[in-house]
């Protein structure tokens, strides 16, 4: 069962990385002092950024969410999610 939550997710990074590569400028960065700052698919669904980690405020995680929901972030999947927790 995670093997395929794995696989999916990556399929998923795969998919939105190869689809808005040519959206990424060359020597373009993010900051992690901005947390408004991302880069976003092609059709606006998935973000790609910094977002500060859960219960520490100098840390950040990189992560990908939804970009085309209302509210908070709900976050798709972030490197080393349960390592800052």
């Amino acid at each position: 069962m995670a093997n395929c939550l794995v696989f999916f997710l990556l399929v998923l990074v795969w998919l939105w990385a190869r689809a808005s590569a040519s959206h990424i400028g060359l020597g373009s960065r993010l900051l992690a002092r901005d947390q408004n700052e991302a880069w976003v698919s092609d059709n606006g669904t998935f973000a790609f950024g910094l977002t500060p980690a859960a219960n520490a405020r100098d840390q950040f995680q990189v992560a990908i969410w939804f970009a085309d929901l209302p509210g908070d972030r709900t976050i798709v999947w972030s490197a080393n999610r349960y390592a800052c927790l």
